[in-house]
């Protein structure tokens, strides 16, 4: 089967259910739907790393959701701070990898850990506290998201020409970068009316949400890059893992809940 079909018949499997859990269920156990999602995000980071102790960096990475839930921004700092010196303490007594320096062991280790617990579980908490302000704003901001990639995937493939970033992402382009852009802020405009938002906050924010979309699947791409893997696990038949479908919710998320959070405070 081609990788084309495999990755119409997942979304047309999946598509659905990620849509009725991300309009149905209520705030509570929406954090235990994206905590789920935050495991296996988090495993797959550290699979394409290449690290022994995955499940500690796992539920390090996990534990970090509770200061932020409790709303301690202090506590969620100090596990920033000592997640690192406890995986420090837990390794000087477990011998490393043959062949391998342990100094690049936990120096690698150490990087996961602190990207997953910023970079995964902020973006994913921001989209439990965008169900708390609205419980349609997640399903709006993944609609946003879905309309910006497909019309950078189509804008890059009929006109595309001038490369956007060729030794990151070698397929993406700046006409596909408008494309994003322009997509985002279409469905935007869409739903400005729901959101109260003036014309001007429209375009930022459409606009801002194409551009970071397309940022946070690059960051994703230098670390696919860094570990010589084309895709972040084969979870997804066609498309990939659970990291390649939720790139380019890392820099939106956060920035629409503190937007929205702001025009309606």
């Amino acid at each position: 089967m081609g990788d084309l079909k495999k990755r119409v018949l997942s979304g047309l499997a999946l598509g659905p259910l990620v849509l009725i859990l991300f309009v149905f269920l209520p705030p509570k156990p929406f954090l235990l739907f994206l905590g789920a999602v935050l495991t296996l995000a988090a495993y797959e980071l550290a699979s394409m790393a290449r690290l022994r102790n995955l499940l500690l960096i796992v539920v390090l990475t996990i534990v970090t959701l509770i200061p932020l839930y409790a709303d301690r921004p202090g506590a969620y700092a100090l596990c920033l701070l000592f997640s690192p010196a406890f995986y420090l303490l837990f390794r000087l007594f477990v011998p490393a990898s043959h062949g391998v320096s342990i100094n690049k062991e936990i120096g690698a280790s150490l990087v996961v850990l602190v990207t997953s617990q910023v970079f995964l579980a902020l973006p994913l908490f921001a989209l439990y506290l965008l169900k708390e302000l609205d419980r349609y704003l997640p399903l709006m901001l993944l609609l946003t998201i879905w309309a910006s990639d497909t019309a950078a995937y189509a804008v890059g493939k009929s006109m595309g020409t001038h490369k956007l970033a060729p030794h990151i992402s070698p397929g993406k382009t700046i006409e596909g970068l408008f494309g994003a852009a322009g997509g985002s802020l279409v469905v935007t405009f869409l739903f400005a009316p729901h959101l109260g938002l003036t014309i001007p906050s429209t375009v930022v924010m459409g606009l801002a949400i194409g551009i970071l979309g397309q940022l946070g699947d690059m960051l994703e791409s230098i670390a696919k890059r860094v570990w010589e893997v084309k895709d972040s696990s084969s979870l997804i038949p066609g498309h990939g893992g659970i990291l390649d479908r939720i790139d380019s919710i890392l820099l939106t998320a956060p920035f629409v809940y503190y937007c929205l959070s702001g025009f309606r405070s």
